[in-house]
């Protein structure tokens, strides 16, 4: 094929696949800008300079959203909203005119300038979610620095022949993975980015295979080299072997034959191979997100995190705002469950400034977040009941709780929404007076006091994200310890054990919505604890189905009590090898 010696690099994944192809090149280039002061007379030009960019700028980022095919606006659309939102934002256009005005700096310079500043305040947030809009706003900036340069074009030049290629570049863009997209580019390889950035949340919904974090990339990578992306394992190899590509060839083959037998898996129920029916539900936090989940033979929604009406605004969300919000939602499920969690801001969910009480706690994942919040805000808790309880007269809608650490939380948290329901039929306003309350299980007090609690309660939902964090006083985000976050530790498998026997005593329905749950390697060891209800991001539905329909339970439940038992580390491993590989034979 080549006398070439293979190169291997590698990054991180963020949207799955296997490529073989030749690559094409683009480099966006650093913003060529220098720190220039400009005579007072110079201002007027400089700000023209700056509002003519910011109209081409909306312009190109316009056009690129109206190429958009109809499916998929609705969808891809919102990235693209928040450049423009951005572009728009008054606070944003301002600190950059007054950068010019008063610091007399030159158009590009006074942009950068803000950007610095933005970044700075970023950089001190613990959110990583938050953190990595930081790409986003970088993006605006080099599409403003860049029309400054050129403000009589409006043509998006970015990019051209990549057809059936892999792009290499140092930086993606949101509207970079869109032009990729409509131009049938096979996969995206970047020098930098994150996978929450919006650049890789779209990549993954276009379902176009990326590798980001490839460090010097373009430095080694030549424009017309073969290439083999992995996207599975974040794997580049760059000019390979022949027995290297007829690997890879097989390897393709048999995940395109995998998508079709997952896609044909969805359309059936969710029954295991000893006749269980296990409930399949969705995770989702914004409305965009519903259109993902047609098709997809749900039994609801497990969780919806209803933070998003909260947050980038400063006031709070109106009752009346809030229902027409979650009444579309629950219309679109047609009958199905949706379960709305309350406000839960707070740990690495940065609290906004519209709804901040108080100083900033110094220790957020053990401060005034999630119920304790709502109950010491009863008002904002109060309006959030009662748009719930409306959207409730819509179709199945249940109320879940964050947080919760006592019986006290439960029994107060259930005193208010009786209070919202008592001023609703006040104002003779119609809504579901039999809304179904549960709480999540995500501290170790709870767990602990499950079979308590559920008897307070109408359902229980163990959320495993924080129920491990706190049950190994690990921070997640901290990339020094969170080698040690393991949700094989049997202690956290004890109390997820202990949640779903409390639940089976009480009579009270028990399913997990944490990252366990969409994670295959925990399926059968969750179904042999006697787990029966499932809630994920969509896009783990599949994978994890499979594995159910696969499985008989009676198979699972002798090796998940070993699992849970066993502290040693090789040991359980070898016994999570055998509940994954041979534990579905009947």
């Amino acid at each position: 094929m080549n006398d070439l010696t293979p190169i291997i690099i590698r990054g991180l994944t963020v949207s799955k696949g296997i490529v073989i192809a030749k690559c094409k090149r683009y480099e966006h280039g650093q913003n060529d800008y220098q720190k220039v002061f400009i005579d007072k007379s110079e201002v007027q030009k400089e700000i023209k300079k700056f509002n003519k960019s910011v109209e081409i700028t909306l312009i190109e980022i316009n056009a690129i959203k109206n190429k958009l095919k109809p499916s998929l606006r609705n969808n891809v659309g919102i990235f693209l909203d928040t450049h423009i939102h951005l572009i728009n934002d008054k606070s944003f256009l301002s600190n950059i005119r007054k950068n010019i005005k008063e610091k007399f700096f030159c158009a590009d310079w006074a942009i950068d300038e803000e950007f610095q500043s933005i970044k700075f305040s970023f950089a001190e947030m613990k959110d990583m979610y938050i953190k990595q809009r930081i790409d986003d706003i970088k993006h605006v900036v080099k599409l403003l620095i860049k029309n400054i340069k050129q403000t009589n074009k409006t043509k998006n030049n970015i990019l051209t022949d990549i057809k059936n290629t892999i792009l290499v570049t140092d930086d993606l863009s949101p509207a970079d993975v869109l032009i990729a997209y409509q131009s049938k580019c096979s996969g995206l390889i970047s020098e930098f980015g994150g996978r929450s950035s919006h650049s890789s949340i779209l990549s993954r919904g276009l379902e176009i295979p990326s590798i980001v974090g490839l460090k010097n990339a373009l430095d080694t990578i030549k424009d017309e080299d073969l290439i083999v992306l992995d996207g599975n394992n974040g794997i580049v190899i760059i000019n390979p072997d022949k027995s290297c590509i007829s690997y890879y060839k097989q390897i393709k083959k048999e995940d395109d034959n995998r998508k079709i037998l997952l896609s044909k898996i969805m359309e059936k129920e969710c029954i295991t191979k000893d006749k269980q029916k296990i409930e399949i539900m969705a995770n989702l936090e914004l409305p965009q997100e519903m259109k993902i989940i047609k098709g997809k033979n749900l039994d609801g929604i497990g969780l919806f995190r209803t933070e998003y009406l909260y947050t980038d605004r400063a006031d709070i969300p109106s009752e009346s705002e809030q229902v027409k919000a979650y009444k579309k939602i629950v219309r679109s499920l047609r009958g199905k469950p949706v379960i709305f969690r309350t406000l839960d801001i707070g740990s690495d969910k940065e609290i906004p400034e519209n709804i901040q009480t108080g100083s900033i706690a110094r220790n957020p994942a053990l401060g005034l977040r999630g119920i304790r919040y709502s109950l010491n805000n009863q008002e904002v808790f109060l309006n959030q009941v009662k748009a719930i309880l409306r959207a409730g007269y819509y179709g199945d809608v249940k109320i879940m709780l964050p947080m919760i650490t006592t019986l006290s939380e439960i029994l107060k948290a259930r005193e208010l929404i009786e209070l919202a329901k008592y001023q609703l039929k006040k104002r003779k306003i119609l809504f579901s007076d039999r809304v179904d309350i549960g709480i999540m299980i995500e501290v170790p007090a709870s767990a602990v006091l499950s079979s308590r609690l559920a008897e307070f309660v109408d359902f229980l939902s163990i959320g495993t994200n924080d129920l491990v964090q706190y049950t190994l006083a690990i921070d997640r985000v901290d990339d020094q310890v969170n080698y040690l976050y393991d949700p094989f530790n049997s202690a956290v498998l004890t109390l997820i054990k202990n949640v779903i026997e409390s639940g089976k005593k009480h009579g009270v329905d028990v399913s997990l919505c944490g990252e366990m749950a969409g994670d295959k390697q925990f399926t059968k060891l969750l179904l042999g604890m006697g787990l029966t209800s499932f809630s994920m991001h969509p896009s783990a539905i599949p994978e994890v189905k499979k594995v159910i329909v696969d499985s008989s339970i009676k198979n699972l439940s002798k090796l998940s009590s070993q699992i849970i038992r066993c502290v040693d580390n090789k040991e359980k491993q070898k016994l999570i090898r055998k509940i994954n590989s041979e534990s579905t034979r009947n």
